[in-house]
């Protein structure tokens, strides 16, 4: 509200210092006047809304609240009678290892990288992700082989 009233008045002060300076110069005060008038106008014709602004159509649809964390999302994947573990940890931990090789510039899909890659990580841990059935025990082998990796605080410090 109080931003309404100061813009009015601005407004009415902006007025009345043109009127007299135009009044001044030798305009007729009534002729100002109506181009003001106009002015006025026209600036709340450009500020008015002529389409009605509403929701979006069609609504949107609503989002589904998801129970749970991506954790035990990943601990439900895993298969705790056979050991098999679900495309949604081997994603993950995929995942988790191409960045931590892409900070020092190797690419576990690239085979030139292959052998920097397995002297990095150990023998076998490479590929441990790549088989038809990824158990817990070859998770469990590239997680221990990334921990082993060192911090950059640690290079640097």
């Amino acid at each position: 509200m109080k931003r309404r009233i100061l813009v009015l008045g601005v407004g009415a002060a902006v007025a009345v210092i043109v009127l007299l300076l135009l009044g001044q110069v030798g305009f007729p005060v009534p002729f100002v006047f109506a181009w003001m008038i106009l002015a006025i106008a026209g600036v709340c014709a450009c500020r008015q809304e002529f389409i009605e602004v509403g929701p979006v159509w069609p609504p949107e649809k609503p989002s589904r609240k998801t129970r749970g964390s991506e954790v035990s999302r990943m601990a439900w994947a895993i298969n705790t009678r056979t050991g098999v573990a679900g495309h949604v940890v081997v994603r993950r931990v995929q995942s988790v290892l191409r960045r931590r090789l892409a900070l020092r510039g190797l690419d576990l899909d690239d085979p030139t990288h292959h052998a920097r890659i397995d002297a990095l990580l150990g023998g076998g841990v490479r590929d441990a992700l790549h088989g038809r059935e990824v158990r817990s025990t070859d998770i469990e082998i590239v997680l221990d082989a990334i921990e082993r990796f060192p911090n950059d605080t640690e290079e640097t410090g």
